[in-house]
């Protein structure tokens, strides 16, 4: 009997009939490629925390069988909610909540790559004195200069006034950035602030809008400790024809707690290669200008 194996979409706003055009090219290689597919409604589960309204257009499965989620980010209790009204339907996605926070937040991640990543920082938003807090430990990066983000974004197409600090040790220029892209990101803040070295990388060119230097970095995919892709992170710029080596990146990938998740890594301007996330799979974006067929493709042959 052949296997059946099943992609999560988000529904159309307009039309909840049909998958939300950002993925409507998604679930035509999904399909193309032999996933079955399903949608719900992805501002029912977020907005208005109706997981059952959501998902009521998802019958009940006769057997248990595996799913995975392409769509928006999700929290990781808005996730978890997710996970167990499908579960309830005999569909369970193919990362549980602690496996998609693994790799959803950094800081999560780091204990599986902080020898391979810039020097990293972070404070829940929890307490009022979070900034302070922050900024204390910021001595830690001297006069270095630095990247602040949340635990999953950053405001990087706000270079200059919400992301990249000259010098760490400019403690109002830090406050201001900071407050900056906690304005900017607003509600969709992400639980907390992260500040990274930053390190200088190979240079690729300047965003054609947002002025913000591209350095040369990929995406990789990576399912059931697979390499199923690399791709080129950035659609301006000129990569190299050939892709860089991912041996080691491979093997670290096997100890990652993680079924389904992505590796951004970047080269530094000495040619060494680093790690500047991991993302879950489900919720990190195909790069611009890849063959999507092949992405399912492969992620169909790794899927049991």
């Amino acid at each position: 009997m052949p296997k059946q194996l099943y992609i999560l979409f988000c529904e159309s706003p307009l039309n909840r009939n049909k998958v939300d055009p950002d993925f409507e090219s998604e679930f035509l290689s999904a399909t193309e490629n032999g996933f079955c597919t399903l949608l719900f409604n992805f501002d029912e589960l977020v907005d208005n925390k109706d997981a059952e309204l959501a998902t009521k257009r998802i019958k009940p499965n006769g057997t248990l069988t595996d799913v995975v989620y392409r769509g928006w980010m999700l929290t990781p209790d808005q996730y978890s909610t997710l996970y167990h009204n499908l579960l309830a339907k005999n569909y369970r996605l193919i990362n549980n909540k602690i496996e998609y926070q693994n790799c959803h937040y950094l800081p999560d991640s780091l204990k599986f790559i902080s020898a391979h990543t810039p020097k990293t920082i972070f404070e829940s938003a929890s307490s009022e004195s979070f900034i302070n807090t922050l900024i204390a430990e910021a001595k830690a990066f001297g006069s270095q200069p630095i990247i602040i983000k949340d635990y999953v974004k950053s405001e990087k197409h706000h270079w200059q006034t919400a992301c990249f600090v000259s010098q760490a040790s400019n403690t109002a220029k830090l406050k201001e950035t900071i407050d900056n892209l906690i304005r900017l990101r607003g509600d969709y803040l992400n639980e907390g602030i992260v500040i990274r070295e930053f390190l200088e990388l190979s240079d690729l060119t300047i965003h054609s809008k947002s002025g913000m230097p591209l350095k040369e970095e990929y995406r990789l995919f990576f399912c059931h400790k697979k390499l199923i892709g690399i791709y080129n992170y950035w659609e301006e710029g000129e990569y190299l024809a050939s892709k860089p080596d991912t041996e080691g990146f491979e093997v670290l990938a096997q100890g990652i707690t993680s079924n389904f998740f992505s590796m951004d890594i970047a080269r530094q301007k000495n040619g060494n290669l680093i790690i500047i996330e991991l993302g879950d799979g489900q919720v990190s974006g195909i790069p611009d200008h890849t063959d999507q067929n092949e992405f399912y493709k492969n992620l169909w042959s790794c899927l049991p």
